[in-house]
């Protein structure tokens, strides 16, 4: 199962966004915690794309409950809120609406 989200940084915050985002050692430790196989992360231009990968039939936990069980996690995302456009504006109650506007909808997924 493949997960997919996107979303801007503020005008003026993109490198700060970028520094927050480009981090493989992080971007691993997440995935492990969501129970995901896989974590591709694309930025550009002050936007990132993030794709997931679950095992079929994975039941993964949400960002938000990660965040509440993990205080690292938490600050990463308070973090990283007051730099992106249409956030959740530090406030974990608002992290699964936004995490649900970011989300985009699978297409196809083909392969060769």
């Amino acid at each position: 199962m493949l997960v997919a989200f996107t979303f801007r940084a503020k005008t003026g915050k993109e490198e700060e966004f970028e520094t927050l985002l480009n981090n493989p050692e992080s971007g691993l430790k997440i995935a492990k915690a969501l129970g995901a196989t896989r974590n591709t992360l694309f930025l550009g231009n002050g936007r990132m794309v993030r794709i997931f990968e679950f095992p079929d039939g994975a039941k993964p936990t949400t960002l938000t409950n990660l965040a509440r069980q993990d205080p690292r996690v938490k600050e990463f995302l308070r973090s990283l809120s007051v730099v992106i456009e249409d956030g959740f504006v530090e406030n974990l109650d608002t992290l699964d609406d936004f995490n649900s506007r970011a989300s985009l909808r699978l297409a196809y997924d083909v392969r060769t």
